[in-house]
């Protein structure tokens, strides 16, 4: 895969790829992160745009924060409490990223500090054939089961159909 190219590299820090050297991934160079990120990751982080895209960890405890004080409350715990708890608890699916841990926010009711209740019986189906990305990305793939819509934008509204198409794809992929 050709190598992206930002288009001052005196603006860009010397990396691998600055000095002519070889990358083992194709990447680009990011001003936010200050890091260079590897394609697969702008890729994947385009196919939750439309859901809410990505965020980590600590940007999750504040949008939690933020939306519970807008709203004129406060959650028993704090946001990060909140946050370590769904993931040891593993009620939410998290991507393991260069930056640390990603949150697809489509899985979040942000005003009520909750996971969405549709998650626990989803990943109670899939989890046992998927790993987290795939867990991911399956909510945000059009589904045939579904006639071809997302489960994440399924879910809200014909959750047991996207039950059996979750049922149908753990069989598909363990044969059970």
């Amino acid at each position: 895969m050709p190598m992206l190219r930002a288009r001052s590299m005196s603006q860009l820090p010397d990396t691998p790829a600055r000095r002519g050297a070889p990358v083992s991934l194709p990447s680009i160079f990011t001003q936010r992160a200050n890091a260079t990120v590897p394609l697969h990751w702008l890729s994947t982080a385009a196919a939750f745009s439309g859901t809410g895209g990505l965020v980590s960890g600590d940007d999750l405890a504040e949008l939690i924060r933020h939306r519970c004080e807008v709203a004129g409350w406060l959650p028993e715990s704090l946001p990060v409490s909140l946050i370590a708890r769904w993931i040891v608890s593993r009620a939410v699916v998290s991507l393991d990223s260069p930056w640390g841990p990603l949150f697809p926010l489509f899985q979040f009711s942000l005003p009520t500090a909750s996971v969405v209740d549709a998650m626990a019986p989803l990943l109670a189906e899939l989890r046992p054939v998927f790993d987290d990305v795939e867990l991911a990305l399956w909510f945000v793939t059009p589904n045939d089961w579904l006639g071809g819509a997302r489960p994440v934008s399924a879910m809200h509204h014909s959750l047991p159909a996207v039950l059996q198409a979750a049922r149908a794809d753990r069989f598909v992929a363990g044969g059970h």
